[in-house]
């Protein structure tokens, strides 16, 4: 791994950047906009780590949705695999526990991580998506 940026695929960064936060709660909002700066910069990891934690904090924050929707509205929200699959790689780059792909110096870690990364913002907006 070289510790450069991976341009991550311009069709997904343009839709996070076109997603309207205004039904967001402010913690939500701060994490989007540095997804959003992440995702422009081609930082894979912060990005992963970053969608992860906005769709926690949608599902808590009480000034967003969580104050206003029904909790059923959770439960039916995203893909369960994708959301599983987005916390699992999320806990597999923060809490280091052997070795992960991406992260192991592989030659090809920048497109497997700005892949990982590309999926991440998929499955984020997918649920915000189903919370509308």
């Amino acid at each position: 791994m070289t510790g450069r940026a991976t341009p991550l695929s311009p069709p997904v960064v343009s839709r996070l950047m076109r997603f309207d936060a205004d039904a967001l709660g402010p913690h939500a909002a701060a994490l989007l906009a540095d997804l959003r700066a992440a995702a422009a910069a081609g930082l894979a990891l912060p990005v992963i780590v970053l969608a992860a934690a906005l769709v926690d904090v949608v599902q808590h924050e009480m000034a967003g949705p969580a104050g206003w929707l029904d909790r059923v509205a959770f439960a039916y929200a995203g893909n369960k695999a994708d959301l599983g699959w987005l916390r699992g790689r999320r806990n597999h780059i923060l809490h280091h526990d052997g070795p992960v792909d991406g992260l192991m110096g592989e030659a090809a870690a920048g497109r497997w991580l700005a892949a990982d990364a590309a999926r991440a913002i998929a499955i984020m907006l997918a649920f915000l998506d189903d919370l509308d």
